[in-house]
């Protein structure tokens, strides 16, 4: 991906670096004249644009006449480069704003993006059963309704993430994993077909090492938290002074009810990372596991949380953190099974446009 240029001398390399076929050489010598009478933050917003492709149209407002001809002061011209970067952002935003936001896609729409990539949503218990070790002692539930809405909720329900892992066998710390909250943290902006997505996960298993920002691409665990209306209900009886929404029926959450947004959050993450992941969607009583194998999408449906952090160890246990001495992810091994490598050489094939936001 084509990092933004953030200072003038890195936006007049740019220029220079743009194929003459786009931009001609006489063009050129005329922005980079334009650019260095700029100011490092004037010339970042030439930039702001989120697609690459849209910049060279951005920058070519720097070649239009200033008017009539006749010379104007710079106050003016700093003002009329203001207005001309306005309208670009403006339309730069509009852009962004038809993008999809994963919590919105549909069930009808998942259905069509599998469609679209030739994938096939099977029961994973039928198709792939696994196995919880015997004699091992049930996992507590993570309790939601102590806390007023799911943003709220996160950053414990990562903590127990963690802990339940490290109990289940799993390396945590140096050399091991680490699990992080990244419900702030924007990670994916894809197109699949004709359309824009955009969204990431509320938790997330990465190598110990590795920084949030750079977790799109490291990512082995996703977790997508979702609070119950019954959780709500609770929290809402037990702290009347808190003002709250209204909760219409208090119910547990189902699958059902979030499978577009992780449908779509998976395929993203595929396209990003270079290795197979796991993606969880939780109420905290309920595990929902989906993983993609082969040309085929396995959910785990409803999963107990002893069988799914029992599972998801076994997974990272057996994968490892696959980074190399000097912490950064290699190519996938020839020797990881051809059913994981198959999606991410897919999706990377399939889906255009996939970068980080």
């Amino acid at each position: 991906m084509v990092e933004k240029p953030s200072t003038v001398d890195e936006a007049i390399a740019y220029v220079w670096d743009v194929p003459d076929t786009v931009i001609g050489p006489a063009d050129k010598q005329r922005l980079a004249a334009a650019l260095a009478e700029k100011t490092d933050a004037v010339a970042r917003r030439y930039f702001s644009a989120p697609n690459p492709e849209l910049w060279v149209g951005t920058l070519r407002e720097l070649l239009k006449p200033a008017g009539d001809g006749q010379p104007i002061t710079k106050v003016i011209r700093d003002l009329r480069d203001e207005m001309q970067l306005l309208r670009s952002e403006f339309a730069a935003s509009n852009i962004e704003a038809k993008s999809i936001a994963f919590s919105s896609v549909s069930g009808a729409a998942a259905n069509q993006l599998l469609e679209d990539l030739h994938l096939t949503e099977a029961d994973g218990f039928e198709e792939a059963p696994f196995e919880t070790p015997a004699g091992v002692s049930d996992i507590d539930t993570f309790d939601f309704s102590q806390f007023v809405d799911e943003d709220a909720g996160t950053p414990s329900f990562v903590e127990y993430h963690h802990k339940q892992l490290q109990a289940c066998g799993v390396r945590m710390g140096r050399s091991g994993y680490k699990v992080l909250d990244l419900h702030k943290t924007p990670m994916y902006h894809v197109e699949i077909g004709n359309k824009r997505y955009s969204g990431g996960v509320d938790g997330g298993v990465v190598p110990y090492a590795v920084r949030a920002a750079s977790a799109a691409k490291l990512l082995r665990i996703g977790f997508e938290h979702k609070q119950s209306t019954a959780d709500k209900a609770t929290f809402r009886m037990n702290h009347p002074d808190v003002l709250q929404a209204e909760v219409a029926v208090p119910r547990q959450y189902s699958f059902k009810e979030g499978r577009g947004q992780v449908v779509c959050c998976l395929l993203a993450a595929h396209a990003m990372c270079q290795l197979p992941l796991d993606l969880d969607l939780t109420d905290g009583k309920q595990h929902h596991l989906l993983r993609l194998r082969g040309d085929l999408l396995l959910v785990y449906e409803g999963c107990t949380p002893t069988q799914a952090y029992h599972e998801m160890a076994d997974f990272l246990i057996r994968q490892g953190t696959m980074l190399t001495s000097k912490l950064t992810i290699p190519e996938p091994p020839a020797e990881l099974e051809e059913n994981l490598r198959r999606p991410i050489k897919k999706l990377k094939g399939l889906v255009q446009g996939y970068s980080a936001v």
